[in-house]
């Protein structure tokens, strides 16, 4: 394991493995996790482990008591300002809680009733399998899933890696509660159980922690048993032939995937093809990216790289077009660039990028007590190996150009190959026998005992942490800083902000609005693209091989730089950091390239039916202010902008009275002060901007509405969804935190909205309150997604949920669970440096104050039931509200 990382492994008494890490922070996390996955199932079993997930939510006495359940588990975590979730994957289903560590042992009693032996009750057991038929109608609208799943499908056509994770319509109709319960009654013995504790601990409390386990999970709940010794069908990697599949969707432009079968992660080869599929499509680095994306111009998008989970897994490539007459000339491409690395083999540069990534990989999962403990429980449960880590990177590091080489020659071969690609429904007569002959012309005569083609290789190059405020310093330029130094991590995170985005650039334009409109978004996406003295591949090398990011961004109402990476590299991303922020380029190949991809995501949005929606309530609900615009612009807009453009909004907005910088991470005073004084200087040494921008002051809230507005969208598709709301707060609202308590007593597992809609009628996978403040009046609603056919019975149920809620108030225990949630979910939210470093910047630039967790909790506790109601009629009940629908 990690030199930083000393888990101690204990066993409970019936033999289930505990893994024990101290962690000094205000937050714990607990992960219970069973080697048993939809890998496991027999064919008529196919969705079960998924399903057995979701049942583990239910009451665990309900079978015993004859009441269906009420979300009780959930509900009294939450109470206590813990998160749990769950995941179901091909080899495991894990279920993972993490709250504040000084409820860790409240937490861990309620968390660990889900170990006792279950039986379900019908009711509950046809009301989830509603639920998630409802998930899979949402799943197969999403083109991104049924894209791979079609690849999975043709890569593992015997193995069960093959089946979705969720099964099949069918295998859910057909099950019966029997069936179910005997899937659970062999899968979830004691052998294929783990347990995972990381939060902050001394001894006795140690010994507390082992003895609730215990209690929970020993062989007073759970029996000694090994795991059933079931044999996987394996897939053959070598076939006769290769598999084309196409899939006609209701998409605007086209995607392709293909995938090469590789062996498991055990396999000596791994770390050689993790390394070739990195420095093939990782990042914009990846040798596919530069080539198609950069030089040739015929993708908007291409990558790549290893997915390996328990049994042997594949090497995939995908791409996206803008029509289907380009996908010969993109595959064709990938193609040679996949046998050019076989002739033309990395450089020194490339190895050492993918390495650095890798390992700090591993660093930034150390950011967070889930993050640590969802890495511990792989490498021990999945991989069987607590120091897998290190001898990895000991393996990686020791791969060269020549072992790169020899497996790519030996991998990239036709017959291990699967192909799908994803159509337009009017391109549905795509022919792929064009597609077959590239492969078979740049792949086929190569087999199993393929030699490596002569090489040129390349030469080698020698040689409550929350309670604690930021400090605060203003430059003589006027740039504000806020400062955190945390020595107990390893990476750093800086972030400037200033008022802009969406809101400025139409209220504010320096042409006009109509024709502005985008240029945040354009400007975020290519402001590190290249500076007076470095190109965009220079930048991108450096961050890149530092395992950094360094990326704008832009909202509705700001726009940003940030940038984290390793604390060791400061200087350098430091120095960096300050010559983007301050003389970005906006090149025009870079503007043109970013363009392209945007105009594509503007006639693409159709494809994607929650996107529409939520583009179709803000323009119906901001009629008049600019949050109504689509912050990717027009395609009228985008075609106006060009470079000035860009450096015109760069200057009028980025002026240092205006710059909020952040700084968080393992970064002392003493290297911070002179990047600071060098910042300082660029900026003094500017020539000042003549323009005003506007900044705080109001242009004016969205009038209310004079009467309920509707917007239909009818698109065929499996699922329906639903946005209805109103108007809702500003930064500044006095009622803003009994607004976020409201949305937690609607939202949630335990909420009033996933109780009644969800949980007793089944009418939805997914429904929840959503919300947005502004500087003027944001947005307040909710969000369902259903079949077409439950429409108007969902809409109706939301109205009642609310109107109840507005007339009664809420319970004196959702009042608990509501504000222990929040400041739960706030500690949680803040445990890394980045966001940390993005929570200080944004306030300062609002001018909100940065408050102690100790004033946070005053604030929350200060808020009364009758508070929550008032905020429930006011904006969900009393205002007239826009609906929109589309699928």
């Amino acid at each position: 394991m990690s030199k930083f990382l000393q888990p101690e492994l204990l066993s409970l008494s019936n033999g289930i493995p505990l893994i024990l890490q101290n962690n000094d922070s205000p937050v714990a996390s607990i992960y219970w996790w069973v080697k048993t996955g939809s890998a496991d199932e027999k064919p008529a079993e196919a969705g079960f482990a998924h399903f057995l997930e979701h049942m583990h939510f239910k009451d665990t006495d309900a079978k015993t008591s004859n009441r269906a359940s009420t979300g009780e588990m959930a509900r009294l975590i939450e109470s206590l300002g813990g998160d749990i979730n769950a995941y179901t994957s091909f080899d495991q289903t894990v279920y993972h809680v993490t709250c504040a560590a000084h409820h860790w042992e409240k937490v861990l009693k309620v968390f660990g009733t889900m170990a006792k032996p279950q039986r379900f009750l019908k009711e509950d057991f046809q009301r989830e399998r509603e639920v998630i038929l409802e998930e899979l109608k949402k799943n197969e609208d999403s083109p991104n899933r049924m894209l791979f799943q079609s690849l999975f499908t043709s890569t593992f056509s015997k193995h069960p890696y093959g089946r979705p994770v969720i099964g099949f319509t069918k295998t859910l109709k057909d099950a019966k509660v029997g069936n179910l319960e005997a899937f659970y009654r062999r899968q979830y013995v004691s052998g294929n159980m783990g347990l995972i504790l990381v939060g902050p601990f001394e001894e006795k409390r140690k010994k507390s922690l082992v003895k609730i386990l215990d209690e929970l999970f020993g062989k007073k709940k759970i029996p000694k048993k090994p795991p059933v010794k079931a044999e996987r069908v394996q897939e053959v990697e070598i076939r006769s032939h290769a598999k084309f599949n196409k899939v006609p969707f209701d998409v605007t432009t086209p995607t392709m995937a293909f995938s090469f079968r590789v062996p498991d992660l055990r396999h000596p080869d791994m770390p050689a093809l993790d390394l070739l599929g990195g420095i093939l499509g990782m990042g914009e680095m990846g040798r596919l990216y530069q080539a198609l994306f950069y030089g040739k111009s015929i993708v908007n998008d291409v990558g790549g790289g290893v997915y390996v989970p328990r049994d042997p897994g594949m090497l995939y490539f995908t791409a996206d077009a803008d029509s289907v007459e380009k996908l010969p000339e993109i595959f064709s491409s990938m193609l040679d660039e996949l046998n050019r690395i076989q002739t033309d083999g990395p450089t020194d540069e490339e190895l050492a990028r993918v390495v650095t990534n890798t390992e700090s990989e591993r660093y930034y999962a150390l950011q967070s007590a889930d993050g640590i403990a969802s890495r511990l429980g792989f490498l021990k449960y999945q991989l069987g190996d607590l120091n897998y880590d290190d001898q990895y990177l000991s393996a990686l590091k020791g791969v060269d150009a020549e072992k790169v080489q020899e497996v790519a020659a030996r991998y990239f071969d036709l017959r291990r190959m699967s192909f799908s690609v994803m159509v337009p429904k009017k391109d549905k007569d795509f022919d792929l026998k064009p597609m077959f002959a590239i492969a078979e012309d740049k792949l086929g005569g190569k087999g199993e005992s393929s030699k490596p083609k002569a090489a040129k290789v390349a030469k080698r190059k020698i040689g409550s942490p929350i309670d604690i405020l930021p400090e605060r310093i203003t430059l003589p330029s006027g740039v504000r800083v806020l400062f955190r130094e945390r020595k107990s991590s390893h990476v750093m995170s800086i972030q400037a902000a200033v008022l802009g985005g969406l809101r400025l650039e139409v209220a504010d334009p320096v042409t006009k609005a109509e024709l502005d409109i985008g240029a945040s978004n354009l400007l975020s996406g290519i402001w590190a693209k290249g500076t007076h003295t470095k190109s965009s591949n220079e930048i991108t090398t450096l961050i890149e091989n530092a395992a950094a990011n360094l990326d704008g961004f832009s909202g509705r109402n700001t726009i940003g730089l940030a940038s984290s990476g390793l604390a060791r590299d400061w200087t350098k991303l430091s120095t960096l950091f300050s010559e983007v922020l301050l003389e970005p380029a906006f090149p025009k190949d870079e503007l043109d390239l970013s363009k392209k991809v945007v105009e594509d995501a503007i006639k693409s949005i159709e494809d994607h039916s929650s996107a529409l929606c939520s583009k179709l309530f803000h323009e119906a609900l901001f009629e008049n202010h600019p949050y109504g615009k689509y912050a990717a612009g027009t395609i009228e807009s985008l075609a106006s902008i060009d470079s000035d453009r860009l450096k015109a909004f760069h200057e009028k907005w980025v002026q240092p009275e205006r710059l909020v910088v952040s700084v968080v991470g393992n970064i002392s005073r003493k290297k911070l002060d002179p990047w600071l004084e060098s910042l300082d200087a660029s900026f003094q040494a500017r020539k000042k901007s003549s323009s005003k921008p506007l900044g705080l002051a109001s242009i004016g809230d969205e009038p209310e509405t004079k009467g309920p507005r509707w917007i239909e969208r009818s698109m065929g598709r499996e699922q329906v969804h639903i946005i209805t709301g109103g108007l809702g707060l500003r930064f500044s609202d006095d009622d803003r935190y009994a607004v976020r308590l409201l949305q937690n007593v609607l939202g949630g597992q335990s909420g009033r909205l996933f109780i009644e809609l969800r949980e007793k009628r089944s009418m939805a996978y997914s429904v929840a309150p959503i919300s947005m403040e502004g500087i003027e009046r944001g947005y307040i609603g909710t969000y369902i997604g259903c079949s077409p056919s439950k429409k108007d019975e969902a809409i109706a149920g939301i109205k009642k949920v609310l109107e109840d809620l507005a007339n009664k108030g809420p319970t004196e225990s959702e009042m608990r669970r509501a504000k222990e949630y929040y400041l739960g979910r706030r500690v949680m939210d803040l445990q890394g440096d980045g966001s940390l470093a993005g929570y200080y910047a944004l306030e300062s630039v609002y001018d909100l104050p940065i408050r102690t967790e100790t004033e946070i909790v005053k604030k929350i506790e200060a808020v009364t039931a009758k508070a929550v109601r008032e905020a429930c009629r006011k904006f969900y009940v009393e205002a007239n509200t826009v609906t929109a629908t589309v699928g």
